[in-house]
């Protein structure tokens, strides 16, 4: 009996919510809501709390919209909120607290081609999601890097629907893929927002020789120089194979090397 009551106590606890403070104000926090903020479309900032809308399973929700109330609008007799949803037209921007990790999403403008282009099949499945990734150019992507290099990770929009047994299994497949192998995007010094690959390093770092000479010198676990950058024939300097985009390596690779270059050689 004293047992089943330590589990429950100890359950009760981990379930109760965490409470919040801004300034005198309190707000108990449920477990899916974040402190944060979001720039609206002026380029005000608004603090408050924030609900992501996408989980590990739907990461790409996030990209999309996200759940909003400001600190002013609570009503504290109250214990449900309510929030305000609020898409990619409303927003230049958001960010959340996830315990004590900051998370910044970013409103860019992209067009996401090769994610267009790995539709599994020609079912129904797959010209949905075509269609759905070509028609989408604006997303509240996250901000993996900031600064000089700034990096970002964007997730194909998968299929909503399948039809029949082997859409199912192509739809499963394919959402697997998205969130093992993102999107992730570079922009240096305000250009254009372009794919990362890996073979992007060498250029992007070679105004940097203490970032240069560290990868040079196998100093970077994730970059291979002697793999990374040996000399391409004119077609294969063309095609980008899906190995240098796969996005897992590409985010290790940025992970460990551009923070170095923004620290050491950034503006």
């Amino acid at each position: 009996m004293f047992k089943k009551l330590l589990v429950l106590t100890i359950l009760t606890l981990l379930s109760s919510p965490i409470v919040a403070q801004e300034g005198s104000d309190e707000y108990e926090l449920r477990s899916n809501e974040k402190m944060g903020w979001i720039i609206d479309k002026d380029g005000k900032k608004v603090e408050g709390v924030v609900k992501l809308i996408g989980t590990a399973e739907t990461p790409w929700e996030n990209q999309l919209k996200v759940k909003f109330i400001a600190f002013d609008e609570i009503n504290k007799e109250k214990k449900r909120q309510k929030f305000k949803t609020l898409k990619t037209d409303d927003l230049k921007g958001y960010a959340a607290y996830d315990g004590e990790v900051l998370r910044e999403f970013e409103l860019i403008t992209y067009k996401n081609i090769r994610e267009s282009s790995t539709t599994d099949g020609g079912g129904i499945s797959g010209k949905i999601k075509l269609i759905k990734n070509l028609s989408t150019s604006e997303y509240m992507v996250e901000v993996l890097i900031p600064g000089t290099i700034k990096v970002y990770r964007l997730y194909g929009l998968p299929s909503s629907v399948a039809i029949g047994k082997n859409e199912v299994k192509e739809r499963e497949q394919d959402i697997k893929y998205i969130i093992e192998s993102p999107t992730i995007l570079v922009v240096k010094n305000g250009g254009k927002i372009e794919e990362l690959n890996s073979s992007d390093f060498k250029k992007l770092t070679e105004d940097c020789s203490y970032v240069r000479t560290k990868m040079l010198n196998n100093e970077y676990a994730s970059y291979n120089p002697e793999k990374e950058e040996k000399k391409k024939s004119k077609l294969g300097s063309l095609l980008k194979n899906e190995f240098e985009l796969n996005g897992a390596k590409i985010q290790r690779m940025a992970l460990e090397i551009l923070p170095d270059y923004n620290e050491n050689c950034g503006k």
